[in-house]
């Protein structure tokens, strides 16, 4: 593959927007100022979400910003099923991984918090071979009085369990996944679901050698729930997609 991806940039994160980014995630628990800003070209919108998912070394903490203040798992009715927050310093040590994102652009703090990038579109076209794809992938879970619970009024967090019992704090408001068969043009048939989704973008890279083309850098964009947000559909019978955006 070549060494860049096609349609993304990645910019390295200095010393201190990485002290901002746990500043404002995790100790202030305000807007994510870093993200905001993006990268020339794409700065972030207040009126959006940000999202957190921050894996540590003793558990995860999860989390939304819907427009001022982080809603996260680690506060009341949920913290028994979260991390604590690295609020000092000293404890970056327990950081595997943070990522905090939003639609334009995405944070990603590695392990230990000592390094850490933005990655956001990059101007200019690319081919069409090479152009970045968004995909929803469906989150799994329950709710309800036998799966899960919201942890109060007004909190865009939602406990949700498997049948096994592992149980996780999701930053959105949950939908149980159902799913309908709607007839289209020709008498075809499409299926379609609704749930809670993980949307992604996707960019491609090419190898110079032998023009084989491969997903080569990924980003998360957000966190949704009802239809699913991105396509393929498929055709319930035969397993067929769509030829330019519908079934023919």
């Amino acid at each position: 593959m070549t060494d860049a991806p096609a349609g993304v940039t990645v910019r390295r994160l200095d010393a201190a927007e990485i002290d901002a980014v746990f500043d404002d995630v995790f100790v202030r628990g305000t807007r994510c100022s870093p993200l905001d800003a993006g990268v020339p070209g794409t700065p972030g919108d207040p009126d959006t979400p940000q999202w957190l998912l921050a894996e540590l070394g003793d558990g995860r903490i999860t989390g939304v910003c819907p427009r001022d203040r982080w809603h996260r798992s680690d506060g009341p009715g949920t913290a028994d099923l979260s991390a604590p927050p690295p609020v000092a310093p000293a404890d970056r040590v327990r950081v595997l991984e943070v990522l905090v994102f939003a639609a334009h652009a995405q944070i990603r703090i590695g392990e230990g918090g000592r390094t850490g990038w933005i990655s956001a579109d990059a101007p200019g076209e690319v081919p069409p071979w090479l152009r970045p794809r968004d995909r929803s992938f469906l989150l799994q879970g329950w709710t309800g009085p036998e799966h899960g619970r919201s942890p109060g009024e007004g909190v865009p967090l939602t406990v949700t369990a498997e049948p096994s019992g592992a149980r996780a704090v999701l930053p959105v408001v949950w939908t149980d996944f159902s799913a309908r068969v709607r007839r289209v043009r020709g008498g075809r048939a499409i299926a379609e679901g609704a749930g809670s989704w993980l949307t992604v973008r996707e960019y491609w890279a090419q190898d110079p050698g032998t023009g084989t083309v491969g997903v080569a850098f990924h980003r998360l964009t957000g966190l949704s729930t009802g239809p699913k947000p991105t396509g393929p559909v498929f055709d319930p019978g035969t397993g067929d997609e769509p030829v330019g955006g519908t079934l023919w």
